[in-house]
C-alpha cells in the first residue's frame, strides 16, 4: 500500500494540536519547572517534541510551496515589457507597417496578447491604426517608416 502524505498544512495543523493536546489536558506550562508539578509528564513532552516537528515540516512545505509559486509565475510587467520591445524591433524590421497575426508569428505569442500590446502602444501615441482598403487592420510606427511612405 502507497503511503499517505499530508498537506504542508496538514502538517501544521497536527503540529499545533499535537502542542496543543497537553497544555489543554494537563495544564501549566512544561516551562514551569523541570518537576512533574506542573502536570506534564514523559508523554507529554513527547507530544510536543511530536508536535514541533510536524509544524516545523509543515511550515518548511508550505514556504518551499510558495517559492516554487513565485519562481514559476511570470512576472507579467516583465513580459509585457518584453513582447513590447519584440513587437517594436518586429515593426523595425517590417518598415513600421505590422498587423496582429504577422505580429503576433514574429515574435511567438497569442494573437490577444499581441493585440492588446500593440493597442496599447496607439493609445500611449507610439503607432497610428489605420484600416486598409482591403479591411485589414494596420499598425503605423511612424518612427519605423521611411520619411516618403509617411505621408502615403
Amino acid at each position: 500500500m502507497g503511503r499517505h502524505r499530508k498537506s504542508a498544512m496538514g502538517e501544521v495543523i497536527t503540529g499545533i494540536v499535537m502542542i496543543s493536546i497537553p497544555f489543554l489536558f494537563f495544564g501549566g506550562s512544561p516551562f514551569m519547572g523541570i518537576g512533574m508539578h506542573t502536570g506534564f509528564s514523559f508523554w507529554s513532552w513527547i507530544l510536543v517534541a511530536l508536535g514541533a516537528g510536524s509544524l516545523i515540516r509543515g511550515v518548511t512545505r508550505l514556504a518551499e510551496k510558495n517559492k516554487k509559486i513565485r519562481e514559476s509565475k511570470p512576472n507579467s510587467q516583465k513580459r509585457k515589457l518584453e513582447l513590447e520591445n519584440k513587437i517594436l524591433r518586429t515593426a523595425q524590421k517590417l518598415g513600421g507597417k505590422v498587423t496582429v497575426a504577422r505580429t503576433a508569428l514574429q515574435i511567438d505569442a497569442p494573437i490577444e496578447e499581441t493585440e492588446t500590446i500593440l493597442n496599447s502602444l496607439a493609445s500611449r501615441g507610439h503607432a497610428n491604426v489605420e484600416v486598409s482598403s482591403e479591411g485589414q487592420v494596420l499598425y503605423m510606427f511612424p518612427d519605423f517608416m521611411d520619411r516618403d511612405k509617411i505621408g502615403s
